[in-house]
């Protein structure tokens, strides 16, 4: 059995994927004073050099305990930051028992695995077919809609609430939604919830919150 790192009186959150997302991620929440376990397909000792450059201070794991900290040392929080072409590589259960924010995204380029696919034909935002995959996790929908190239400069910490960049988040859980702002603010944003999963379409590529520089007015005009 692989292990996680030993415990830390800091907080931990986890991270699904190494890509250019999921280290802005790190960095982002190393940078606010959050530790971070990581997985890719990648095992924990090839991935060490690529975190050394991309997310230093980020400890690498095996996908089977990427949970194991957060759940034990809060927020009990992990940030799903995978391609979705490949999320049949993702054991849904290596997430029970956490909020998983899911940060992913559908381009036009991506062949979907059959039953996320399904979600797009039903006219279902991905979130929703999402949290029907991970059903021992509480989906978020957050994150997706700011650029990893412009994450770090969007998120201060050191800005009071109203200068700072807004975040939309969708969830179904009134717990999950409240785990997940508490870590937005942490990080330097501004979280506005916008409702259910199902409203998290306005989030996705395409949407009128997708890619924008956004203030909390932005967002909530619209709200139904």
């Amino acid at each position: 059995m692989n292990s996680a790192p030993e415990q830390s009186a800091a907080p931990v959150v986890g991270i699904l994927g190494a890509g250019r997302a999921g280290t802005a991620f790190a960095r982002t929440l190393l940078r606010a004073g959050i530790e971070v376990d990581i997985c890719s397909t990648r095992s924990p000792k090839a991935l060490r050099h690529h975190l050394k450059i991309y997310a230093p201070g980020a400890h690498p794991v095996e996908q089977d305990v990427i949970a194991q900290r957060t759940r034990h040392s809060g927020p009990g929080i992990v940030v799903l930051a995978v391609p979705q072409e490949e999320l049949d590589e993702v054991d849904p259960d290596v997430a029970a028992g956490t909020v998983l924010i899911d940060a992913t995204n559908t381009w036009h380029d991506e062949i979907l695995p059959g039953w996320l696919q399904a979600a797009v034909d039903e006219q279902m935002p991905t979130s929703q077919g999402i949290a029907g995959r991970f059903r021992r996790s509480s989906v978020v929908k957050a994150l997706n809609h700011i650029s990893h190239h412009e994450l770090e400069d969007a998120a201060d910490p050191d800005l009071p609430m109203s200068q700072r960049r807004a975040a939309a988040l969708a969830a179904d859980s009134d717990e999950a939604r409240a785990r997940a702002m508490a870590l937005l603010v942490r990080m330097g944003l501004d979280p506005v919830s916008i409702g259910p999963l199902a409203a998290s379409s306005l989030m996705e590529p395409g949407g009128p919150l997708f890619n924008r520089p956004l203030r909390r007015p932005d967002i909530l005009r619209h709200m139904p």
